[in-house]
């Protein structure tokens, strides 16, 4: 019981961590908005997907709470249902968004000649509001959907059970849940890794070339792209992670408290990355964990 509670209380940090960078990053971008009556596509982006990871951390918090402090009131199955479809809503928005920050990305430093290349260069800041409301559209599918099976198998284990006939029930029915969960996470996750590695060879090419040239050893470009690698090979890493966690959470084959931990680590590192890759951003940071060490 005591191991419980401890990792309760690593799991509650790693989202109050994750929830304060995210919220800086909103506040941040509101801030700029408010003083320059507008936002770059990028930053558009980055705030949405702030905005959605901060649920995502909040969407944890919330369930465990209720188990540990009201657990009578996880036995509705409504309340259950809910909160499954806002765990996977936001779950699949942070992850459609995340990919469409990296498609932006993609589009705006690579310099293919393709016409898919130069079609989505010219469009890519018209079209990124209208694909994060279809990938919002696409996410509430995806969680109904995935509910909607959940309660359906949850009647029929319920009448199988009363007559004892399970014949492999459980482990078949488990196993088509869990390919209705990846059906959601499957066409962004390719989309974010295709990009992903068209990105970082396309810098790690343009890297060697520009190192091969004295003159440009020292250049800031050279030192933007150096910059720009890192931050893409630590956000493909730690997307992996998370996709991992939450699969192997979701399979229900591994103790559950320890793989949220997991599954909520590489979101908050991320968070906090990109928060430390901003001089404003980590200024604010500072500031609010300083004040939040005064007042306790």
């Amino acid at each position: 019981m005591m191991m419980i509670y401890v990792l309760t209380a690593v799991l509650y940090v790693i989202c109050l961590v994750g929830l304060t960078a995210n919220l800086i990053i909103v506040v941040a971008n509101a801030m700029k908005w408010k003083r320059l009556k507008s936002l770059q596509t990028s930053d558009k982006i980055l705030t949405s997907l702030a905005i959605s990871r901060g649920l995502y951390f909040f969407d944890i918090i919330i369930p465990n709470s209720m188990f540990q402090f009201l657990p009578w009131l996880m036995e509705n199955d409504i309340l259950l249902s809910i909160i499954s479809i806002l765990y996977l809503f936001v779950f699949y928005s942070s992850l459609w968004i995340a990919t469409i920050l990296c498609v932006f990305y993609c589009v705006r430093i690579v310099t293919y000649n393709y016409k898919l290349f130069i079609f989505l260069r010219t469009r890519i800041s018209t079209m990124a509001p209208w694909l994060i409301q279809a990938s919002l559209l696409f996410s509430l599918i995806s969680s109904l959907a995935f509910v909607w099976y959940g309660y359906d198998f949850n009647k029929q284990f319920a009448s199988i059970n009363s007559t004892g006939n399970m014949t492999d029930f459980s482990e078949g029915i488990m196993e088509t849940w869990f390919w209705i969960f990846a059906a959601g996470y499957f066409p962004p996750f390719i989309i974010f890794c295709a990009a992903n590695f068209l990105l970082i060879h396309f810098l790690l090419m343009h890297t060697r070339r520009m190192r091969s040239n004295v003159s440009h050893n020292q250049s800031p470009n050279l030192q933007s792209h150096f910059s720009a690698l890192k931050s893409m090979s630590l956000f493909l890493l730690l997307q992996i992670m998370f996709l991992t966690c939450t699969s192997l959470s979701m399979s229900g084959k591994f103790i559950f408290l320890n793989l949220q931990i997991l599954e909520c680590s590489p979101l908050m590192f991320h968070s906090l990355y990109m928060v430390a890759s901003s001089s404003e951003l980590r200024k604010m940071l500072i500031l609010t964990f300083l004040c939040l060490f005064r007042s306790s």
